[in-house]
This record gives C-alpha cells, sequence and structure tokens, in this order.
C-alpha cells in the first residue's frame, strides 16, 4: 500500500449490494456484446498505456458520459465519503469502462492510476460493478488487506486507488464489469 496516498481514516475496501438492478446489469452486458471491444491496456512505467499480456488480458469497451457517470455514483452516494484525504467529493469520472473476462483472463496486481482531470480534480477512489455472477474464479483479491470479494450481479465495490489488488483469473465462465472512479477536489 502507498500509506501516503490513503486515507486510514475512511474505509479502505467496502461494497454495497444490488447497486444496480438485474436490469440494468443486462442492458450493460449488451452493451459489452453489441460493442467492439478492445484489449485493456496498462499504465507502463512510462505512465503512458501498454499491452502487457503478461499482466492484463481482458477486453473493454470505453466511453465518456458526464452524466452516465454521475448516475452511477449516486446509485452509491450514500457509502462515498463526501471527504478523503483533505479533498471534498466532486462528483464521477466521466470515463466508462466495460470490461469482459473469459476463462484465463485476468488483470494481474496492481494499484490504480490517479486521474488528474485539472483545477484540483482527481480520482481517489475505484467504483466497480459486477454485471454478473455465476462463473469461477474472477475475484476481486487484496492481497495486503488479506481480502477477496466476491462478484455477485448488482454488487458495488469501492476502494482507494492506491491498494495493491487483483481480478484473479476467471477459470469457467465469463464475467463482465463496469468501472469508472469517484472524483476529490482539494480545498482551496
Amino acid at each position: 500500500m502507498y500509506l501516503g496516498h490513503l486515507d486510514l481514516d475512511a474505509p479502505l475496501v467496502w461494497t454495497v449490494d444490488d447497486a444496480l438492478s438485474p436490469a440494468e446489469c443486462a442492458a450493460y452486458e449488451a452493451k459489452l456484446r453489441r460493442e467492439e471491444r478492445e484489449l485493456a491496456p496498462i499504465v507502463g512505467h512510462d505512465g503512458q498505456p501498454a499491452i502487457d499480456l503478461a499482466v492484463r488480458n481482458n477486453t473493454r469497451v470505453m466511453w465518456d458520459d458526464e452524466a452516465e457517470a454521475n448516475a452511477l455514483l449516486a446509485k452509491v452516494a450514500r457509502s462515498v465519503p463526501t471527504t478523503l484525504s483533505g479533498r471534498t467529493l466532486a462528483g464521477a469520472n466521466p470515463r466508462l469502462r466495460l470490461y469482459r473476462y473469459e476463462p484465463g483472463q485476468r488483470h494481474g496486481t496492481h494499484w490504480d492510476t490517479v486521474v488528474e482531470l485539472g483545477d484540483g480534480v482527481e480520482s481517489a477512489l475505484t467504483l466497480v460493478f459486477y454485471l454478473n455472477d455465476g462463473f469461477e474464479g474472477g475475484e476481486t483479491d487484496f492481497p495486503e488487506l488479506g481480502k477477496k470479494i466476491a462478484p455477485r450481479t448488482g454488487r458495488a465495490l469501492l476502494f482507494q486507488h492506491r491498494i495493491l489488488h487483483e481480478a484473479t483469473a476467471v477459470h469457467a465462465g465469463t464475467k463482465h464489469v463496469l468501472r469508472t472512479d469517484v472524483l476529490y477536489r482539494a480545498r482551496r
């Protein structure tokens, strides 16, 4: 963990069950099947996107929609800290990503990247919605915390960016996930 980048007065990892309805999950799964997918990159050591199949080999669909991202944040708003590390809640990252994991696909151990949007606004929390269950594997593992989160349809997973985690390999079936980030603004 990057202790200097964590707010230890706030939760590090938590879930909200039934944050999305089965119908909402099905609509996102349909979008994932309908849209053209690409290999999901990692952020390389130079800060640029890079494909590294040894670390990450799942596919994604990505788009920007501020209203949709904030509507998703509203689904879990009661469990999101209004302040984090002295910064105030500023909304959701408009960048939305749908991920598909087939058998053998995973995203190895990593920290999530802080996204800077300008004017003192940057991401600090990862917001993941599990769109399905009924597959084998695919847990989100937080090895430093000794905690694994099992996917469940409609479940939201939130965690501070700088916590080491892994999307473990799917062994059978297909896992679908929707992701964005929660933004905070530096106090002036």
